[in-house]
């Protein structure tokens, strides 16, 4: 009897021994991978002409996509990537991470790529996406929009949203937008099953969803929620947890003739709020208090 105990213990301990390696060989492969990636993700801002910013931004994509690609990744948190030219969206309880990262052309245009890591159960999904913000429909705040039609930005904070059993993900990100403005926006990512697609189970990426409303008596519900305001201002807003509320700097006209063009807008001092009902919808709120406690920052690094 004691010898079967014996004999158990060392198979444990053995088991773990190898398990431990396998996790040290692996950490320390996506390490280099992460490694790979560093070495080309600072060109994205400094590569000298649009054409080359281009091509390198296309280059760190396709590595990107090799690297996720791998299930295991999922698990690493890619902490140095995240301090580069690539921002790094995730959550706890999100099966969800967003890669983004951008170039800025020579007329003052930032131009977006990035990559959606979807953990499923038959394993990881990939998205590749592409800034088409310039050519977006001008109701894109009262439509769903697909992959092909990404908003593009630097995305920085990711909540998971349950409506209806439905899955849904809150994302906020950033948009350097172009000479004249910067924006802020909320939107919303979901998946739905591809019926057109070759394979069986592949879903489909889809932008936006009707859960914001500007207050209690307003009927209609945007797909998502877009600030546009004055190249030198910035802006609060992000999701605090503690109080289960997106955080907003308003905005309005710097000057009285100034109303109605965005690029003169800036903060007005006032906050407010988006809360979500027991229904899932967002509906926006004014806040009194200033001191939103220890949530997450918007970025400090704008490109």
């Amino acid at each position: 009897m004691n010898v079967q105990r014996i004999l158990f213990t060392l198979f444990l301990s053995s088991t773990c021994c190898i398990s431990s390696v396998r996790a040290q060989s692996q950490s320390q492969s996506f390490q280099e991978e992460e490694d790979s990636l560093l070495t080309i993700a600072p060109w994205v801002i400094s590569a000298s002409s649009d054409s080359a910013k281009m091509a390198v931004a296309a280059q760190l994509q396709e590595k990107l996509i090799e690297v996720l690609a791998n299930p295991a990744s999922f698990d690493y948190e890619f902490s140095n990537l995240r301090m580069s030219t690539v921002a790094v969206a995730s959550h706890p309880k999100s099966p969800v991470r967003l890669f983004t990262y951008n170039i800025i052309l020579k007329n003052g245009v930032f131009h977006h790529y990035g990559v959606v890591q979807h953990k499923t159960k038959n394993g990881i999904a990939l998205y590749s996406l592409h800034d088409t913000a310039q050519n977006l429909p001008k109701d894109a705040k009262e439509i769903t929009l697909d992959q092909n039609q990404w908003i593009g930005g630097l995305y920085y904070q990711i909540i998971p949203h349950k409506i209806k059993k439905k899955e849904y993900y809150v994302v906020m990100m950033f948009d350097g937008h172009n000479v004249n403005s910067n924006r802020s926006i909320i939107d919303v990512l979901s998946f739905e099953k591809d019926e057109e697609a070759a394979e069986p189970n592949t879903y489909k990426l889809v932008w936006g969803a009707p859960i914001f409303r500007d207050g209690l008596e307003d009927p209609s519900e945007d797909y998502r929620v877009i600030f546009e305001y004055h190249k030198s201002s910035r802006i609060l807003m992000r999701y605090e947890e503690e109080q289960n509320t997106i955080v907003f700097d308003e905005i309005g006209p710097a000057f009285p003739s100034a109303d109605g063009n965005v690029y003169y807008y800036i903060p007005t001092g006032d906050y407010s709020g988006y809360k979500p009902s027991k229904r899932g919808i967002f509906t926006k709120e004014p806040l009194e208090a200033t001191d939103f406690g220890q949530g997450i920052p918007n970025p400090t690094i704008f490109r």
